[in-house]
């Protein structure tokens, strides 16, 4: 997995390095986590020189299935989100009506927001997915509906957005996320993509069927000390990321206020 931007664009100081990730039920976080949810470390170091032109390596060209791009939206679009006054909200609940409440700078929002993403994706083949709205200060952000009645937190895992196996993965398409929040949120990801794990992994358990519901617990299992990075998304800062083809998950931790972004999925591939 590589890092692509601005040329610009200082990624170092966002960056920093786990020594590797710990079992969800020994750190106890308070919140429902699936029985096999792993998080990262909470010990975090700059990264080193070589660590550094490791992830920064790219060769001709970057291709979207291992590429993590990070980046800031145009001032124009920045401030007609300012304009929204998200701060406003009292709960999660109320970010979605706030959008609807001046339908005049919405519509000049949904305008100015679709030439950004046309400039990010040369097919211009992608769709709206939704707004993601957190609360602050959680390890991780990600969680599901277990048996359609409470929410349980996954921790490190990929997406699923559509059907694959570990080497298709790589075919699926990738997303944009907007943090259009206050404060800084944080992605965690490990820098291989899901067939570099398999591969691995398949290795050691030439007798287990590893698929992509099993992948991230069986590879945590036998390397617990692989080094997890985290990227520091400031507000209106954007990542693109192949999310179905690696290990990863958002984190609020620190934060005081909610942690709002705004998300499509597509054909991403000018970073």
């Amino acid at each position: 997995m590589y890092l692509a931007g601005e040329s610009d664009f200082n990624w170092k100081n966002q960056l920093k390095i786990s020594k590797g990730v710990v079992a969800e039920k020994v750190v106890n976080t308070g919140i429902e986590y699936f029985d096999n949810a792993y998080l990262p470390h909470d010990k975090w170091r700059d990264l080193t020189e070589s660590e550094y032109k490791i992830l920064s390596y790219s060769e001709k060209g970057n291709k979207m299935f291992n590429t993590l791009g990070l980046g800031e939206i145009p001032d124009e679009l920045k401030t007609l989100f300012k304009a929204i006054k998200l701060e406003e909200c009292k709960t999660l609940f109320d970010v979605q009506p706030k959008f609807q409440e001046d339908e005049k700078l919405t519509l000049k929002l949904n305008k100015v927001l679709n030439q950004f993403l046309n400039q990010k994706s040369d097919t211009q083949k992608y769709n709206f997915h939704r707004i993601t709205r957190c609360l602050p200060n959680m390890h991780t952000t990600t969680f599901h509906l277990h048996n359609r009645e409470h929410i349980k937190y996954t921790g490190l895992h990929i997406d699923q957005s559509t059907k694959f196996t570990p080497n298709t993965a790589y075919k699926s398409d990738n997303r944009i996320s907007i943090n259009i929040s206050e404060e800084s949120r944080y992605l965690y990801f490990v820098n291989l993509t899901l067939k570099q794990i398999y591969t691995d992994v398949k290795k050691r358990h030439q007798d287990i069927i590893v698929t992509s519901n099993n992948i991230v617990e069986l590879f945590f299992s036998l390397y617990p000390d692989y080094p997890v990075i985290r990227i520091e998304v400031k507000p209106y800062q954007y990542y693109i990321a192949p999310t179905d083809n690696f290990i990863h998950d958002g984190s609020t931790l620190g934060n005081k206020k909610f942690d709002i972004t705004m998300v499509f999925v597509g054909e991403f591939n000018n970073y």
